[in-house]
């Protein structure tokens, strides 16, 4: 009786490690992300576009747009304004695919535009991780 205790308590100790290690990959999945999203938020408002596209998988591919597009279009927003703020609402994981569901703003002394993606553009909302490092990936659509 005491053997069947044991098996069954280290089945469970077992079952709730294994869940913990799963539910820190997440955060530390999650923490990588934010963080990149962090640093493309302080490149755009040091008017650095080679960190920004430090973080473009070579792949990238996002509403028929490739990083040449991608480069193209941020450069214009750069341009049009002088900060951005990026606010992360929450992560979808999925093995080594991520959505993130996020809020951009970019401000100047003359406007505002906000953007809510992946809805509105999404751009940055797709993330791929590629040899245990995540990159922004588009939506490759």
């Amino acid at each position: 009786m005491l053997r069947k205790l044991i098996i069954t308590a280290l089945l469970f100790i077992g079952i709730f490690l294994g869940s913990c290690k799963e539910d820190s990959s997440d955060k530390i999945a999650q923490k990588e992300i934010r963080d990149i999203l962090y640093d493309i938020s302080v490149d755009f408002n040091l008017k650095n576009m080679y960190g920004i596209m430090e973080h473009l998988h070579t792949n990238y591919w996002h509403k028929g747009k490739i990083s040449y597009h991608f480069n193209t279009d941020w450069l214009n927003l750069m341009a049009q304004f002088s900060l951005l703020e990026i606010e992360v609402l929450y992560i979808e994981l999925q093995d080594s695919k991520a959505i993130v569901h996020l809020r951009k703003k970019f401000s100047s002394s003359y406007e505002t535009m906000e953007q809510n993606d992946p809805e509105d553009n999404g751009d940055i909302s797709y993330f791929y991780r590629d040899n245990g490092v995540w990159y922004v990936y588009g939506n490759q659509l």
